[in-house]
């Protein structure tokens, strides 16, 4: 299950303070902005190693999220009010104490700012999203994928698009979220990075089901689904601006002909075994066909314009292992047609079946954890809103200062041929 994802930046943002001075009148008070600042501090470093700990990652991420509600909801409300969008006379007191400023994974030179907690929750969870989609990228590009490999890659996508969905419902709460065009809170955006979680959690159990050597027809399926998906995120940044989006597109597309050349090989296979010798043939050509677009847009990819990874995929192990088993399928149906069946050749290309009924990858719900212990009605009321500064009630905007990339590590890629089709191990 060696393959290649692309990834776009992780979000930058300036560093918080808490400090909100007189507002502050116990020593609890103090004590939860404190640790926000510390904990923030830490979780976005370790945002920046798609190779870190899963569990410490996830660990440090619940628990900013926890200490953080207090400024989300009033504590005496119901935990429930995190999900509910109505429930406005509910929200906290000090939602609007504390201005952030958080950039966007695609436009590098744009910085948004708002008086908001919810901007901070969700920026950080689209952070926290994109950081499980890197290191899924980082478990499926080792030397050796296992099992387990396979299985935390899956489990990080189907995560992290839980959370992307989350964002895009609740973003309904920030005013003015969706009008600059092209941010992470920008719709045809959001729905990019849903559906490319969705597309690549079904790239892991594409290659699983090659890997246990299931039924061709399933393999041909799932293929065609996967490659409809990223059909669906590439049409999701249509009319954004080549400048910022052109890379991410030209991934989507390689990666939807490169399924669709999957999903005919391995119809071919099925029409084989069926004694559709003909058939089998045309489903083969078309496959080699799609693989050849997909090269094309791979070459495409590698001189696009856009932030994100800069490889030549046509190099990774991802693209030099599909060739072979084109070629094997395409020659063994010619073979066989030539000696035994003598069938006509279809000028048609063949019907793909799009609607497998199981193997289907499905996202995990993503729910705003509890409270931290240290919040309770007593350390709410605490803080005293008579003593803040008058908050600034405006729409996100555009900042008038840029801020500085995220200096990430580079997530590694192997170099070494898998012993296998799909390049996963079961162990």
């Amino acid at each position: 299950m060696s393959h290649w994802f692309h990834r776009n930046p992780i979000k930058p943002t300036e560093f918080v303070k808490f400090e909100l001075k007189g507002v502050l009148t116990t020593d609890t008070c103090s004590k939860i902005c404190g640790e926000l600042r510390l904990r923030r501090d830490k979780l976005v470093g370790q945002f920046k190693n798609a190779s870190n700990d899963l569990d410490e990652v996830t660990k440090e991420f619940n628990e900013y999220l926890r200490l953080f509600a207090g400024f989300l909801i009033e504590i005496q409300s119901s935990v429930a009010d995190l999900e509910n969008k109505d429930a406005g006379n509910k929200n906290s007191k000090l939602i609007p104490l504390i201005r952030f400023k958080w950039g966007n994974s695609m436009l590098p030179q744009t910085a948004t700012e708002v008086s908001d907690t919810w901007f901070e929750a969700l920026s950080m969870i689209q952070c926290m999203a994109m950081w499980l989609t890197k290191h899924a990228a980082s478990m499926a590009g080792k030397d050796e994928v296992r099992e387990s490999d396979a299985k935390e890659c899956l489990q990080c996508l189907r995560q992290a698009g839980g959370m992307f969905q989350y964002v895009k419902e609740e973003s309904a709460r920030l005013s003015g979220a969706n009008e600059v065009e092209g941010s992470d809170f920008d719709p045809k955006v959001m729905e990019t990075y849903i559906l490319t979680a969705t597309a690549e959690a079904q790239e892991v159990i594409v290659a699983r089901a090659i890997e246990m050597k299931h039924d061709d027809g399933l393999i041909s399926s799932l293929s065609a689904v996967t490659a409809s998906i990223f059909s669906k995120a590439e049409q999701s940044l249509n009319n954004l601006p080549d400048d910022q989006f052109a890379r991410w597109r030209r991934y989507l597309q390689l990666k939807h002909h490169f399924y669709l050349a999957y999903a005919y090989a391995f119809l071919g296979q099925k029409q084989l075994s069926e004694d559709k010798c003909g058939e089998a043939v045309r489903a083969c050509k078309q496959g080699k066909a799609e693989y050849e677009i997909a090269k094309e847009m791979a070459a495409m990819y590698a001189t696009a314009t856009g932030p994100g990874t800069r490889i030549k995929p046509e190099q990774h192990l991802f693209f030099r292992r599909i060739e072979p088993l084109l070629n094997r399928h395409l020659e063994k149906a010619e073979r066989e047609n030539g000696f035994i069946y003598h069938q006509k050749v279809p000028d048609e290309i063949p019907q793909l079946d799009v609607e497998a009924t199981y193997g289907l990858a499905k996202l995990d719900s993503f729910k705003y954890p509890p409270p931290a212990e240290m919040w309770n009605t007593a350390v709410y009321s605490a803080f005293d809103l008579t003593k803040a500064n008058m908050p600034d009630f405006t729409k996100i905007k555009k900042s008038k200062s840029k801020l500085d990339p995220v200096h990430e590590e580079k997530i590694y890629q192997t170099e070494k041929d898998p012993s296998n089709s799909s390049g996963c191990v079961i162990a």
